[in-house]
């Protein structure tokens, strides 16, 4: 086996799913994974931080994204932005890229 194939990218993109048809929607958020050294930095931010939710560590691993609106307007990449959007009680976004983050082979080259 070439070892290639087993030497992570540190981010890629999760493409978010409608949850009512389970199709790919058009909007792409770059994440990183858990082989960079980002990842690593983000859980220790989050281990000294009080508040445990996870949306502050999911916004820590994103890097940007595409095709983001919130009430009918497009909503520009930011950490405040992010926070916002995982922040959403209940958000179907932050569940869908928290498992995308969460599995590690999202990160492996395709072959």
């Amino acid at each position: 086996m070439d070892l290639s194939l087993l030497v992570a990218n540190p981010t890629a993109d999760c493409v978010i799913k409608d949850p009512y048809t389970d199709k790919d929607t058009d909007i792409i958020i770059t994440v990183y994974g858990p082989y960079s050294k980002e990842y690593t930095a983000a859980f220790q931010a989050q281990a000294k931080r009080e508040d445990t939710e996870t949306f502050d560590l999911i916004a820590d691993l994103t890097v940007d994204w595409i095709n983001v609106d919130f009430e009918g307007n497009p909503l520009e990449f930011n950490k405040a932005n992010a926070l916002k959007v995982y922040g959403i009680k209940h958000s179907v976004v932050k569940s869908q890229v928290e498992g995308f983050i969460l599995n590690g082979r999202n990160f492996l080259p395709k072959r």
